[in-house]
This record gives structure tokens, sequence and C-alpha cells, in this order.
């Protein structure tokens, strides 16, 4: 039987969580690719206004530092679903069946003990923002909390997969989308 952590496809389809969680990863994905491409946008308009009408946008620093966590931190249940977290398989491609599969659990559980850890301190510290609407130090007025939102959103969703991609594991539901296709 064959099966890899951050699988995605076939056995993601079997399962109606799957589809949900695909929707809501890409959902994510689009949010930060957006965040990303309004960044480089603004950034070099704030450069090509800066130097040729000496008129730089007020507070595009602390602009940045607002959307930079959106770029960062949704995306990470995507990448993990997709295998593009690095990883060191150097003792677990010498294993087989059963104890591969059962150290191929060791990260995920890890994972989802950390992530869910993050994601409720990390709640914690936006709600606290947004309760007393802190307000950030720049040329205008910008509330820090738009920004701490995005580390409690990316870190639920990548204990979510973490939980998901374990669900799978231990169904074997990845070895037999793997045969089956």
């Amino acid at each position: 039987m064959k099966w890899s952590m951050g699988s995605i496809g076939m056995a993601e389809m079997q399962h109606p969580v799957g589809s949900g969680l695909r929707f809501l990863r890409m959902l994510m994905v689009g949010v930060a690719s957006l965040a990303l491409l309004s960044l480089t946008l603004m950034i070099v308009a704030d450069t090509f206004f800066r130097f040729v009408f000496s008129s730089p946008f007020p507070a595009s620093v602390e602009i940045s530092q607002l959307i930079q966590p959106y770029v960062v931190f949704l995306p990470l249940a995507y990448a993990l679903a997709t295998g593009s977290h690095v990883r060191v398989t150097l003792l677990t491609e010498r294993m087989g069946g059963k104890l591969k599969k059962w150290v191929s659990c060791i990260p995920y559980v890890i994972g989802l003990i950390f992530f869910s850890i993050m994601a409720y301190m990390s709640w914690l510290n936006f709600w606290e923002s947004f309760v007393i609407n802190e307000t950030m130090l720049a040329a205008i007025k910008l509330y820090w909390w738009i920004g701490k939102l995005a580390m409690p959103l990316g870190t639920a969703m990548i204990a979510i997969e973490c939980a998901y991609q374990l669900f799978l594991v231990l169904t074997d539901a990845t070895g037999k989308a793997e045969g089956s296709g």
C-alpha cells in the first residue's frame, strides 16, 4: 500500500469534508495572492510617486506591515495539502507498512497541537486588538487588528488541515486513492 504525506486529489474528493477544505484552501490562497499583488502594486506606485513627483504614499510601510501576514499565513494549509513543506524523509523512505503509517502520523499530531495553540493564542491577541481598536503609529489611521487577523485564520486552517491529513493517513484513504488512480 502506497501513500504519502500531504496527499491531495482523489482521496480528498471521496470525502465531503475534503471538498469543503479544498474550497477553503483555495479561498485562502486567492486572498493571499490578491494581498501579494496589492502589496507589489502599492510598493511600485509608492516608489514611482516618490521619485517622479516627490510625493510618497502616506503610511505605505505601515500598510505593507498589515498586508504581509496575509501573504505568509493564509497559504500554509495549501502548502501542507500539496506536500510543499520541507520534510526530511531519510528514515521514513526506508520504512514500510504499518510502521511508516504510524511514523507518518507524528508530524500531523505535532502540527495539530502546535497550530491549534497558535490559532488560539493569536486569536486572543487579535481579539484584544479589535476590542480596544488598537491603531498603528502612522500618518493615517490604521488598525492593527486588520493585520493580526491573518495569523489566527492561517494557523486555524493549517491545524484543520493537519487533522484532515491525519484522518487520511489513519483511514488509508490516500493509499486507496493512489492505488485506484
